[in-house]
């Protein structure tokens, strides 16, 4: 099986840490949200997967090929130059690779989530549905789109587009996750050339021509779409924590303890509190407090406090100054 990972997009809400590196390349412990996804799909059984980029793809081709390499994934790398395609243009350009008369996945490469892909998969096959949306409870407070479902299990609109509204029907509003089961059928409602998205154009195109767009819905599990700094703060901490289930990625697994990586530079007099995560290449200084609930990424160097926070690549947190429940 094939799946295709969404890793395109600019990111703008998690600036300026998306102006160095691609949001689904951004750094996690001991992992990054691209590889997440990567190992979810390999999970479900994908022995091939297909990446696209656009905003500073080589951060993501070269996450996705040492991820695609630890997990014996095969990779196919579609670059957009020019202007970005969207998540329906992208299917679009991959195309040939995906197109093979079976269902594939399509996961968002920035969503971070221990949802298993596999029992999506399953209830496709067993629904014969031309394309499968995996939903969530809505959350409270949340702006989401909804994604609304009849009572026979079949999405009826999308973001208030698709089926007309039927005298007395019963709709439920769901989250989307980010997850599809896509057959070839997607195509055949997708713009051949431009940028277009698979939600508006394809699934609801689906659903007015009469063809069968069913909802598989996840009542368990943790999910979270890691677009603005809160998030991405709250995902380094949960994962630090062991709050998401997570398949085996980079031959790591995060405790409640410390941990440093290889090549990471401790000075005597530097205090570590747990639960912590000392990336490869870091420096902790003599006189330094880290944590607890702290995660330094690769390269960073921390002469001051840094305490329910997170440190990016290379960053500094001098002599006197304390970082909390921020990102420095």
């Amino acid at each position: 099986m094939i799946a295709m990972i969404l890793a395109a997009g600019f990111g703008t809400r998690l600036r300026p840490l998306t102006d160095r590196i691609a949001k689904p390349a951004l750094p996690l412990p001991g992992t990054t949200l691209l590889e997440c996804n990567l190992a979810l799909a390999a999970r479900a059984g994908a022995t091939e997967v297909v990446v696209n980029a656009h905003h500073l793809p080589h951060t993501v081709a070269r996450v996705a090929r040492e991820a695609a390499d630890r997990l014996s994934l095969r990779l196919h790398l579609c670059f957009e130059s020019g202007a970005i395609l969207g998540t329906g243009g992208a299917l679009v350009a991959a195309r040939p690779l995906l197109d093979r008369g079976a269902p594939f996945l399509l996961l968002n490469g920035d969503v971070l989530t221990d949802l298993d892909p596999r029992r999506a998969l399953d209830a496709h096959l067993a629904t014969g549905a031309d394309t499968t949306m995996v939903l969530r409870p809505m959350p409270k407070g949340a702006d989401f789109a909804p994604v609304e479902v009849d009572a026979r299990g079949n999405i009826a609109r999308i973001a208030g587009l698709g089926r007309e509204a039927q005298v007395a029907e019963e709709l439920r509003s769901f989250a989307f996750t980010g997850i599809h089961v896509l057959t070839p059928a997607i195509f055949e409602t997708l713009p051949a050339d431009g940028a277009s998205c698979v939600n508006r154009a394809g699934h609801v195109g689906l659903i007015r021509a009469g063809r069968r767009v069913s909802a598989h819905v996840e009542e368990g599990g943790r999910w979270s779409d890691v677009g603005t700094p809160e998030r991405y703060l709250e995902a380094n901490l949960d994962l630090l924590e062991g709050r998401y289930r997570l398949p085996s990625v980079s031959g790591f697994q995060m405790s409640a303890g410390i941990v440093v990586a290889e090549g990471a530079s401790i000075e005597d007099g530097a205090s570590l509190v747990a639960p912590s995560y000392v990336g490869p290449g870091v420096t902790v200084r003599a006189g330094a407090k880290v944590g607890p609930r702290a995660v330094l990424h690769e390269g960073c160097v921390v002469e001051g406090e840094v305490v329910e926070a997170v440190v990016p690549p290379g960053g500094l947190v001098s002599r006197g100054r304390t970082v909390r429940s921020a990102i420095a």
